[in-house]
């Protein structure tokens, strides 16, 4: 036993019937701020990867490079994921996953929902409310 040994924790959410949580606001920044990775793309996106706990990328777009807003707000997302994640699986009843995140402004952005083994999305609007990420709410 005194061997250092890595060991791998997921979160596990209390209302997921015992499935792990992939985007526990600890977990997630923790990955974000120790393993992530950056990329500007040919067409002068943004892209972060963050390698998830069970090997997947979870990949956000940001539309704008330079912005001086990434870094709270990916931090934001990171926090606020979670939340975000459980209400979408309770509507699309699971069978869905994120295929990618994209942040449009400080202040609007996309998670786009891909369906297990079909060729069906599910985008799902976001706001940041001041203080966290929130699905946008439709009058």
């Amino acid at each position: 036993m005194g061997d250092n040994i890595s060991v791998q924790r997921f979160a596990w959410s209390r209302r997921s019937g015992g499935k792990p949580s992939l985007f526990e606001s600890r977990e997630l920044l923790h990955a974000y701020e120790n393993r992530s990775t950056r990329e500007v793309r040919d067409s002068g996106e943004l892209l972060i990867e963050i390698p998830l706990s069970d090997a997947s990328i979870l990949e956000i777009t940001i539309l704008d490079p330079s912005a001086d807003w990434i870094e709270p707000r990916v931090r934001g997302l990171c926090s606020s994921l979670d939340e975000i994640d459980r209400r979408a699986q309770r509507i699309l009843r699971g069978g869905f996953s994120i295929g990618w995140i994209e942040l449009e402004s400080e202040r609007h952005g996309i998670i786009d929902y891909w369906e297990d083994g079909v060729n069906n999305e599910y985008p799902v609007a976001i706001v940041w409310n001041g203080n966290s990420w929130e699905e946008a709410t439709t009058t």
